[in-house]
């Protein structure tokens, strides 16, 4: 079997991280650029919530991170890591889109948040495979970032 980086599908792959790129960075730059905080006040149980984390500062301090996270994916850089925090933020949304205001408009930002996010940590699925082990030994950072460590399993 073909790795994955020497398949076909790793356009599509790079489509994916690509549209996500650009979604989180229009995401985060709207409020870095413009200082803008939309009005909560209509957005029903959702409302409070936001506008509680606006008002502590918590929602302004993503908007930062998804411009980081969001160059990071465009620019091809530490996608893996940054696919984990992403999936932390999707995560959020994705339960107050589908579960807590489900109209319209917000089911599809929950549904196109779950299935990018899950598409692509599935594409970089392997540099994960040894958070799955059911029995680990230390093995500190740094030795985990050697040049064979870096390396995909099958390439040398």
């Amino acid at each position: 079997m073909k790795m994955a980086h020497e398949s076909p599908w790793k356009y599509l792959v790079m489509w994916g991280r690509l549209y996500f790129a650009f979604h989180y960075l229009e995401s985060g730059l709207y409020y870095v650029i413009f200082r803008y905080v939309p009005d909560f006040s209509h957005a029903g149980k959702v409302g409070a919530y936001i506008g509680a984390m606006a008002d502590v500062g918590f929602y302004q301090m993503i908007k930062y991170v998804e411009v980081i996270l969001g160059t990071s994916l465009l620019l091809d850089i530490g996608v893996p890591l940054a696919l984990i925090v992403m999936a932390g933020i999707s995560t959020t949304i994705v339960f107050l889109n589908l579960f807590v205001s489900p109209d319209p408009r917000e089911l599809f930002t929950g549904l196109q948040e779950l299935f990018l996010n899950g598409a692509l940590l599935l594409a970089y699925g392997g540099y994960y495979a040894n958070f799955c082990r059911i029995k680990a030994q230390p093995f500190w950072f740094w030795d985990g970032m050697k040049r064979e460590g870096l390396e995909p399993r099958g390439e040398s």
